[in-house]
């Protein structure tokens, strides 16, 4: 019971930051007039705080003069992505919740559904899907703790004034990860739902192997034809709705990974830092990273299920109700666009660490060009 649970404090703590201005009671999604004014204020608030916190922090590094000055200037740039991302992550939070909601009622009208029950909650059937949710919401909590945790392992840092506005900048910086997530768990339904009725599927042309299909089997056929097309429409609408933030989140990323990996060839080599930190910079690196790529990961996870190939629909019976169906999955085949830019998938991902590693060499040469610190 410790998933749900974390999943709880996970859908909690995105109200508490004002991600969404909707709770989870049993198991969906209420919205009161108190939750709908605490995000809108807290919306309002961090925005309007976000850039002094920005400035403080900056003031701070500069204060050091250890630091290169080339820092100063990778700093500028990820600050400035990271307040657009968490400034339209903000703005557009009522479109996403109400496409969040769509899916919540297509989930929830499958599950009541007997059949599909004990599919949808049993993880132990679920196979590689459940692993995928429980190492994402993993990976998405470490994340949310060390940004909260962060402010605490600052240096030479005596003021409280200084601790708060470092925490509320940790958290801060959480909301276009939790928002993301929320994307990550309505694919994570979706595939879940497909899964349900390819099994459906298979179990119908198990009946009708030998035969043409009774008045009612062919009645099941349509539903799960329709529920199939369903999803499809519902997929299609979040992947659209959350476009503009994958590709926001997806840049914010390569700035995040980019910057944080020329600062952190810089500490381990040129600037004397602690261990500690050195271990606890590596690790948040890999660690967001790895959330990425689960996200992508996720993508291709929902796309197989969509359009998984039924290999058994041609070893039995074959009627013309069939073959409009296998028509229709041979040409709804579902492409995870982000703006029209590029897909969705693994292979992206290892495209951004493709370049990742060419920008991060880029600024170490500008690094070794300025000539004040050498590797």
């Amino acid at each position: 019971m410790v998933g749900p649970w974390l999943l709880q404090c996970y859908h909690n703590y995105a109200l508490l930051v004002g991600v969404t201005s909707y709770r989870r009671v049993a198991g969906s999604f209420r919205q009161t007039w108190l939750t709908r004014s605490y995000a809108l204020f807290l919306n309002v608030l961090t925005l309007s705080l976000l850039p002094g916190a920005l400035w403080f922090s900056l003031h701070y590094i500069k204060t050091i003069n250890s630091f290169p000055n080339l820092i100063i200037y990778t700093t500028y740039i990820l600050y400035t992505v990271s307040y657009a991302a968490v400034a339209y992550t903000l703005i557009s939070r009522g479109s996403r919740d109400k496409a969040l909601l769509e899916v919540e009622r297509i989930v929830n009208r499958l599950k009541g559904q007997k059949k599909v029950h004990n599919v949808l909650d049993n993880e132990g059937d679920c196979g590689s899907l459940a692993y995928l949710f429980q190492l994402k919401l993993g990976t998405m909590l470490y994340l949310c703790l060390t940004g909260m945790t962060s402010c605490l392992m600052m240096p030479n840092i005596t003021n409280w004034m200084a601790i708060i506005c470092a925490f509320f900048f940790g958290n801060t910086m959480n909301i276009p990860l939790l928002a993301i997530y929320r994307y990550f768990l309505a694919l994570w339904d979706i595939a879940y739902c497909y899964q349900y009725l390819n099994s459906e599927l298979e179990h119908f042309m198990s009946c009708v192997r030998q035969r043409y299909p009774t008045n009612a089997e062919l009645e099941e056929l349509q539903r799960l034809w329709s529920l199939h097309s369903l999803l499809t429409r519902c997929t299609l609408r979040i992947n659209k709705i959350y476009g503009l933030l994958l590709l926001t989140t997806r840049f914010d990323n390569l700035v995040f990974c980019v910057v944080y990996g020329y600062w952190g060839i810089l500490f381990s080599f040129s600037i004397k830092a602690p261990i500690y930190m050195l271990v606890f910079g590596a690790t948040n690196y890999n660690m967001r990273l790895l959330d990425f790529y689960l996200l992508n990961f996720m993508c291709d996870q929902t796309v197989r299920f969509q359009s998984s190939a039924h290999h058994v629909l041609s070893e039995g019976y074959w009627f013309k109700e069939l073959d409009a169906y296998v028509l229709y999955v041979c040409t709804s085949k579902l492409n995870l666009w982000v703006c029209g830019l590029y897909k969705v998938n693994r292979r992206c991902w290892f495209q951004m660490i493709g370049s990742i590693f060419g920008f991060s060499i880029l600024l170490l040469q500008f690094h070794l060009l300025l000539n004040k610190y050498t590797l």
